[in-house]
């Protein structure tokens, strides 16, 4: 990996001269360090060793960088205590007694976890009919976890709150809810070419917030969106049939 000097990587990433020897009124408390991800983890590197490479590119969104955590608590080594993709304005500290939990340190950790996609099902099942009004639905349900995040417990819960559709024939549509089975018909579709087989499915948008311990529950500004698994659908095309005896 390749690795050049960013103009705009975060300042104040200096190491302090022993930051191990920081001390609270009760005694000594557990650290913290931001560092880049470029380089193996070295408490004594400093800002002007921080770089830009193509992990720390790998943020959803081209304009931020990743950045690794560390902590160090009393008697113990540094071990590794979380990543985020952070800003070029949002600068962060080299050592701090108390990182705090934000939104963006939430949405990578649930980027990371993984969010459940959805499968576009259909009625009819499996095979339908041309110029029919074909039902679309999935079945979302809330995500809660609480993972552990600079040494806290965080309650994270996030929401699907828009689905969009791709009915396999180059056509797309947007909904705020999911869709349900028959005898509702909430989201449907009809195809107008007949004896194809198409490959529908349905990308699932959350919507999240989170709370530390047992304070207020914050709001991720954020979404994510998790596009789903393609289900095979065959359009047929309706045949009439007679039946009985004529005489």
């Amino acid at each position: 990996m390749t690795c050049s000097h960013s103009p705009t990587s975060p300042e104040g990433t200096d190491a302090e001269a022993d930051p191990t020897s920081q001390t609270a009124a009760n005694g000594p408390i557990t650290i913290y360090k931001w560092a880049t991800v470029c380089l193996p983890f070295d408490p004594t590197r400093g800002a002007n060793e921080a770089l830009d490479c193509a992990a720390a590119r790998s943020c959803p969104n081209p304009s931020e960088r990743l950045w690794d955590l560390w902590s160090k608590e009393p008697g113990r080594d540094w071990a590794p205590a979380g990543s985020q993709c952070l800003g070029a304005k949002e600068t962060p500290p080299g050592t701090t007694r108390q990182p705090q939990v934000t939104p963006g340190l939430v949405l990578t950790a649930l980027r990371r976890i993984g969010l459940p996609a959805l499968q576009a099902r259909t009625q009819p099942r499996d095979k339908t009919l041309v110029n029919f009004a074909t039902i679309f639905y999935a079945e979302p349900q809330v995500f809660n976890r609480s993972p552990t995040l600079l040494g806290q417990s965080v309650d994270v819960e996030a929401r699907p709150t828009s689905y969009t559709w791709h009915y396999g024939d180059g056509s797309t549509a947007t909904t705020s809810t999911p869709g349900a089975p028959y005898p509702a018909k909430d989201v449907t579709h009809s195809y107008t070419d007949a004896h194809v087989t198409v490959q529908p499915s349905v990308d699932v948008t959350y919507s999240a917030r989170f709370r530390v311990g047992n304070g207020a529950w914050q709001t991720i500004p954020d979404t994510v969106t998790i596009a789903g698994p393609a289900t095979s659908l065959r359009i047929s095309e309706a045949t009439a049939v007679l039946s009985g005896e004529y005489h």
